[in-house]
């Protein structure tokens, strides 16, 4: 394994470990979110900072408040992790928010969008929002099925990338349509997979195709209908420019890596997987703004699968 690579790795593993043992009571893939943040931002992880953030975050909202009842700690190590003051980090968030109240005021993904935004600097937001609102407005009255609250973030996570195209819908159009007929995904899937796709460089045909055979030739488990979740960074790795082949031969090293790591047979198959992805979008292309928002949503959205699911 490539020596950079195996540092990454070995980081992950060791903040991921250590976060378990520190917080008996988390969940794993909570500590994977965690352990994550702080190696996009490349420093070593700081509980006091993380406590500090959570009694900020208790006294700036409410104990109703998405930001206190799914996963804390999580938003608490987005604002530690950066060099932004808490109380100002808050401040952006709440002013990111209050956009996207202006026609989504009852929707629970707002949260983890607006603590996204608050840690990209110079954003202008009334302008993040207009673009997300255009987007959504579109596909609803295209009736692609996007129209749920999940679908608003999405939207939102589009319009926070600084390279989104102008024919971004129409192309939404053609993968999901694609994914959908001919790959035979479920809705909710080929939904999400068009969303991340559409940031990602090359025709529409082109970024499918490379996905499905990344994803497929990859994971012993894939299943279209359940935990797609653990399989959508995939379609970002496929897409990154790098070849297929080093893609692949990379990502067998990396989970046989974490195959023979102490502690991480509590870990499903899908869960290494996503986690080899991860690894290798960190080596491949750190410090992408894209690629952060993204799997900071993922790994959200698993963790709070875990909460309510148990």
């Amino acid at each position: 394994m490539n020596e950079l690579l195996l540092e990454k790795c070995t980081k992950f593993v060791d903040d991921k470990n250590e976060l378990s043992r520190n917080n008996i009571f988390s969940l794993e893939q909570e500590n994977v979110a965690i352990a994550y943040i702080y190696s996009h931002f490349e420093k070593d992880i700081n509980y006091e900072a993380i406590k500090i953030c959570e009694r900020v975050i208790s006294k700036s909202f409410s104990f109703t408040s998405p930001y206190r009842v799914y996963m804390p700690k999580i938003y608490a190590a987005m604002i530690a992790a950066t060099d932004i003051e808490p109380d100002e980090f808050i401040s952006h968030a709440k002013a990111f928010e209050e956009q996207f109240n202006r026609s989504f005021s009852d929707n629970s993904g707002l949260g983890l969008l607006s603590f996204t935004a608050a840690s990209l600097p110079g954003l202008d937001y009334k302008s993040i929002y207009y673009k997300a609102l255009s987007i959504y407005n579109q596909m609803k009255d295209l009736h692609r099925f996007l129209t749920n609250d999940t679908d608003v973030v999405y939207a939102g996570l589009l319009a926070l990338s600084p390279n989104l195209k102008d024919d971004v819908v129409d192309e939404l159009v053609i993968m999901d349509d694609l994914l959908i007929h001919e790959y035979r995904l479920d809705n909710d899937y080929a939904r999400l997979l068009s969303y991340i796709l559409a940031l990602c460089e090359g025709t529409a045909t082109t970024k499918v195709r490379r996905t499905m055979e990344f994803i497929q030739s990859s994971s012993s488990s894939f299943d279209r209908a359940v935990n797609y979740y653990y399989f959508v960074l995939h379609a970002i790795l496929a897409n990154l420019g790098v070849s297929l082949d080093r893609i692949q031969e990379d990502y067998k090293e990396v989970m046989t890596f974490l195959k023979y790591q102490k502690g991480y047979g509590i870990f499903s198959e899908n869960a290494k997987e996503l986690h080899a992805c991860i690894l290798l979008l960190e080596y491949y292309a750190p410090n992408s703004i894209t690629n952060y928002t993204w799997i900071i949503a993922i790994l959200f959205r698993i963790a709070q699968n875990q909460t309510l699911h148990g």
